[in-house]
C-alpha cells in the first residue's frame, strides 16, 4: 500500500521559508493577468491573492475583457514590464482562441517571467542554466524528493507534452540521469500508453483527463505523481485511478491536496528570486 504524499506535510515548512526570505525586503508586487472569465482561472487567482496577502506581498489583478484585441493586451503587458514596482508577472490560462501561449509569454519581460515560460527562459532551461523553472515543475520535483527516490537510472514516464510541464520536466529529469519517456494523446490513442506506465519507476501525469491512468497499469513499487485535475461522478479527481493505484505504488500524490497545493508556493519562491536577481 502506497504512502500518500500530501502537500500539508511540507506546506507550512515551505511557507515559513518564504516568510524568512521576505523578511527585511521591501514589499514585492505580483501582477496577475487574465483574459476573459474562466472559473478555473478565477479559483487559481483567488488562491494566489490569499497567499500573497499572508506573505505580505502586494497582489495586482489585471482582468482583461474576452474580446480585447491582441495588440491592446500586449500593450497592457508591456506597461507592467516597464513598471519598476512590479516584481513578477503571471499570465493565467486559458487564453481566448485568438491568442497563443507564445504571443502572451513572449510579451512578458524575461526578468519578470516567474513562470519560466518566456522563450528566452525556456532556452536557458534547454542549456541547463534556467533563470526560472515552472512552479508546477518545481512542485513535482519536491514530491519526488519527498519520496526519497534516487533518479539515477530510473525509468520515468511523463504523460503530457506541454511547454509548462512535460517538456521542461523531461529536460530536468534527463539531466539527473533518469531515462525519460514523454507520452501524449498519440501514445494513448495507439494503445501503447499501458506499456510505458507498466515499465516505469516513476509516473507523472499532467493531462487533466479523469482516471486516464488505470490503477492496474502502475508498476509495483512505483512513484505516482498526479498533476491532472478533473471531475468524475461529482468529485474532483486526478488522471490516475487513485484507489487502485495506491495498492501497487510505493508513493502516490492525491488530487486535490497534492501537486497543485504547492504550486502557488513555488510561484512566490520565483517572485523572490526575481527580486534578488534583478531589483
Amino acid at each position: 500500500m502506497a504512502k500518500i504524499l500530501e502537500a500539508k506535510e511540507i506546506y507550512n515548512i515551505l511557507k515559513e521559508r518564504l516568510k524568512a526570505r521576505l523578511s527585511g525586503m521591501p514589499t514585492l508586487t505580483l501582477a496577475s493577468v487574465s483574459i476573459g472569465k474562466n472559473y478555473s482561472s478565477q479559483v487559481y487567482r483567488a488562491s494566489q491573492k490569499k497567499l500573497a496577502e499572508s506573505l505580505g506581498v502586494k497582489y495586482l489583478s489585471l482582468e482583461l475583457p474576452q474580446n480585447i484585441r491582441v495588440k491592446d493586451a500586449l500593450a497592457k503587458i508591456q506597461s507592467l514590464n516597464k513598471n519598476k514596482k512590479i516584481t513578477g508577472i503571471v499570465a493565467n490560462k486559458p487564453f481566448p482562441s485568438n491568442f497563443t501561449e507564445e504571443i502572451i509569454f513572449s510579451a512578458i519581460d524575461y526578468k519578470k517571467d516567474i513562470e519560466g515560460m518566456n522563450p528566452y527562459n525556456l532556452g536557458l532551461l534547454f542549456v541547463g542554466e534556467p533563470l526560472f523553472i515552472s512552479p508546477t515543475v518545481l512542485s513535482i520535483l519536491e514530491f519526488i524528493k519527498m519520496s526519497g527516490t534516487d533518479l539515477y537510472g530510473k525509468q520515468v514516464t511523463i504523460v503530457g507534452f506541454s511547454t509548462l510541464i512535460g517538456k521542461p520536466l523531461a529536460l530536468i529529469l534527463g539531466r539527473k540521469l533518469a531515462t525519460v519517456s514523454i507520452t501524449h494523446v498519440g501514445t494513448y490513442e495507439s494503445g501503447k500508453l499501458p506499456f510505458y506506465i507498466k515499465n516505469s519507476d516513476i509516473v507523472v501525469s499532467a493531462v487533466g483527463k479523469p482516471h486516464i491512468i488505470k490503477g492496474q497499469w502502475i508498476k509495483k513499487g512505483a512513484v505516482a505523481i498526479d498533476v491532472g485535475i478533473g471531475e468524475f461522478k461529482g468529485k474532483v479527481v486526478g488522471d490516475i485511478e487513485f484507489e487502485k493505484a495506491k495498492r501497487k505504488a510505493s508513493f502516490i500524490t492525491p488530487v486535490p491536496g497534492g501537486v497543485g497545493k504547492l504550486t502557488s508556493l513555488f510561484l512566490f519562491k520565483n517572485l523572490i528570486d526575481a527580486y534578488k536577481k534583478y531589483a
